[in-house]
């Protein structure tokens, strides 16, 4: 192989899968040629790698637990076929070498560890040595919270991807209430729609929860309508509410670079038109004044632009692109109705919506190449756009008749999934960064 060729250097992924078929497949494996310069695990044979998690028999009250969550958060993917065993002794390397021959390339063992921990290790089979292995401490009181954090810090060994199972989701959740009335309460779940619990149950309608980027201290931001006013509102895990910003009008979306320092909103003040907004150390400024709506601002994770949508141009909303030091306004879109940008800093891309045939389709930009690409075409109004922590899923809602739910779509794999109920209308999905708190209410 050309040596100026090189292997992305956490992601052993790949060269298993490649050993894997050359054992199993030979007829199907990857020849030289085709291995890429820089090689991810997006370049991927189609078939599922087998892993294999194993546990001593002895700590089974203590380790078993964990295991179908973490089956469940790796086969998420769509990426790995996981199945578990349990082992009556520490294993040998002979032990170990035998899994490659059961068909298993990797192998990843669980075990409890000491003062309220566990520690995982991460087996090359066919050689029977350790790729990687961490000791983990426990975090907050749950079962699921801990297997998600495991999974999180096995991830980038297991595929060089960066990780998203600790990671919760926020939507908005019709509810019917007495004579006829209706509200919209504000839940939050995992990244699979399990574990949900409601955070905003007010018989109000709450919209557009936004989550802020303190990894220390997970805030959800969203708005209320109000007798005077649709007013921006907080709240904590522990369902604290305050009030962030009420301001007469409307007062939406909030976006904060990583290091949350800087921050956007958009809000009309009472004048009928919405303007973004754009703060930087408590000090805002007012980046547009015009007559149309602006609204959706998306931070860039440094703070130096604003991605927004605004109609004041063409009538329909269109995609813009805000730069900071030099109050520059680029027009991304060029045409029809476009929605809900969202920047993704992984990427480097802005995924929005746009109507074709009127129906709302989801759309990714790359900034750098100035390239459009179309990711969904079926029925159904794909809305509300938020990116995973690691950048390779997209979240929305799927709206049609009177259905609407949260969808998962892998830009990986292509996969979509849909995370909450059919007869439930859900809407408004968030994804929130990776705390260092395991958020459960």
């Amino acid at each position: 192989m050309n040596t100026k060729k090189r292997v992305h250097t956490q992601s052993i992924f790949w060269l298993l899968v490649t050993i894997y078929m050359l054992f199993t497949h030979p007829c199907e494996a990857v020849t030289e040629q085709s291995v890429p310069a820089d090689v991810t695990v997006e370049a991927r044979q189609k078939a599922k790698i087998p892993l294999v998690i194993c546990f001593l028999a002895q700590e089974a009250g203590t380790v078993a637990p964990l295991i179908p969550l973490l089956k469940r958060d790796f086969m998420f993917s769509g990426q790995i076929e996981v199945t578990d065993r349990t082992m009556v002794n520490k294993p040998s390397k002979k032990d170990i070498q035998q899994l490659f021959s059961a068909g298993y390339p990797l192998a990843l063992f669980i075990t409890q560890g000491q003062k309220n921990s566990f520690e995982w290790r991460l087996f090359d089979t066919l050689q029977g040595t350790m790729v990687n292995g961490k000791r983990y401490i426990k975090r907050g009181y749950t079962v699921d919270g801990w297997a998600h954090n495991i999974a999180d810090s096995v991830w980038p060994t297991l595929t060089g991807q960066g990780a998203f199972f600790s990671a919760k989701i926020a939507y908005c959740k019709q509810v019917d209430l007495a004579k006829g009335k209706r509200a919209k309460h504000v839940y939050i779940a995992d990244y699979d729609g399990a574990c949900e619990q409601v955070l905003v149950d007010l018989p109000t309608i709450n919209v557009a929860p936004r989550w802020n980027s303190d990894v220390m201290n997970p805030l959800l931001f969203y708005s209320e309508y109000t007798n005077e006013n649709i007013r921006l509102m907080s709240v904590d895990i522990y369902k604290k509410r305050r009030i962030a910003s009420s301001f007469d009008g409307v007062n939406m979306l909030p976006a904060f670079s990583r290091d949350g320092k800087k921050v956007a909103y958009c809000a009309s003040h009472g004048k009928g038109n919405c303007q973004v907004y754009y703060g930087d150390k408590g000090v805002f400024k007012k980046i547009t004044d015009n007559k149309g709506n602006n609204i959706s601002p998306s931070l860039f994770d440094d703070g130096s632009a604003i991605v927004f949508c605004s109609d004041f141009q063409t009538g329909q909303p269109q995609i813009y692109l805000y730069t900071v030091a030099n109050e520059l306004v680029e027009r991304v879109t060029e045409g029809g109705y476009c929605a809900s940008p969202q920047y993704c800093g992984i990427r480097h891309q802005i995924a929005y919506g746009k109507i074709d045939k009127g129906v709302m389709q989801l759309y990714v930009y790359d900034i750098g190449t100035k390239s459009h690409t179309r990711l969904t075409t079926d029925a159904g109004n794909k809305e509300e756009y938020s990116w995973s922590p690691c950048g390779n899923y997209l979240l929305f809602s799927v709206e049609q008749g009177k259905s609407s739910r949260i969808a998962v779509l892998s830009l990986l794999t292509k996969e979509r999934k849909y995370i909450t109920p059919e007869n439930i209308y859900c809407s408004y999905p968030s994804w929130s960064p990776l705390y260092s708190t395991y958020m459960r209410a």
